[in-house]
Formats: C-alpha cells, structure tokens, sequence
C-alpha cells in the first residue's frame, strides 16, 4: 500500500469518526430535548387538573349560600383573598387557592413545585386586567417548576440554566340563577 492510498485511508477514518461523533452528539441531545419536552407536557397536565379542580368550587365563601343572588359587597375583600378562618386549611372556595404553595409528585416521578395566585379582575373584550375591588370575576394564576437544585426544566440566561416557571391563567365568574 502506497503512502497516498494510506493517507487517504486515514482521511476516511477521520471523517468516519467525526460523522459518528456528530451523529452521537445529535442523538443525545435530541433525547434531552424530548425529556424536557416531557416535563413540560407533564407539568401543563398537572396545571390543567388544578385548573379543573379549582373550577369545581364555589365562587366565594358568600356563593355557598345558594338560596340568593349574592352583591359585591357580599364577596372576600380583595386583601383577604385566601383561606378564611372557618376553612381550616381545607380549601373550599375558589379564592382559597390564593398563596397556596405545594409540591406534587408526577407519574414520572419528578417533583414539582405548585404556587397560586387569585385576584379579582376586569373582563373588557378580550382583555383581562387585575382588579383592586370586588368583582363578580376571579383569575387563578398556576406557577409550577421542578423541585430540584439543578433544574429539570430550565431557560438559559446568559449561559447558565435558571428554572424555567410554567404558568397558566384561569379566569371563574360568578352568575346567580334559579
């Protein structure tokens, strides 16, 4: 074998070696992309069972009576949107998930970090502004990220991975009929 069929040989072989090298690379991070993609998708399930969840509680304390229209003024001061003192820590209104903070173990087995937010809000059109008095709408804010030092699900910022936090808006309106 001559020296230009042995460089050429060698040349082959770099080139196989830098093809299965790129090929391996891209494999893997396609594998993490698609584990990412999965705990994204787990938590946004999650967040939509607690938006199912909270939607299935009255409006407010005072819309547990349901024999009468309730007024404004009947509904939780904007202030003391959370747990009421007869509530116990049980939740059983839609304002009681305000400040809640939880962590919720998926079916992959990731722990997630859950936090809400309720406030009262102004519908006009189809913009959604929060409001600081009573009205007859409330918008739960869910917040969830992964419960772990280094995150699972995370943005880069600047080069470095910082938890990413999902977040989902529900708006609940209270309407009286008979």
């Amino acid at each position: 074998m001559g020296t230009g069929q042995t460089i050429i040989t060698i040349g082959a072989l770099v080139l196989l070696s830098m093809a299965i090298l790129n090929l391996n690379n891209n494999i893997a991070n396609s594998d993490f992309s698609l584990a990412q993609n999965r705990y994204r998708l787990e938590a946004l399930s999650i967040m939509s069972t607690y938006t199912e969840q909270g939607s299935q509680y009255f409006f407010d304390e005072a819309s547990t009576d349901t024999t009468s229209a309730k007024d404004l003024v009947d509904f939780t001061d904007p202030a003391f949107l959370g747990f009421e003192a007869n509530d116990l820590g049980v939740i059983d209104d839609f304002d009681d998930y305000n400040g809640h903070v939880l962590l919720d173990t998926a079916e992959s087995g990731i722990v997630y970090r859950v936090w809400f937010e309720v406030d009262y809000v102004e519908l006009s059109g189809d913009t959604i502004s929060p409001s600081i008095v009573r009205t007859y709408h409330k918008r739960m804010r869910i917040f969830m990220t992964d419960n772990y030092a280094t995150p699972l699900i995370y943005k880069d910022s600047s080069g470095v991975q910082v938890h990413d936090t999902l977040s989902l808006d529900f708006v609940q309106s209270y309407w009286f009929y008979n």
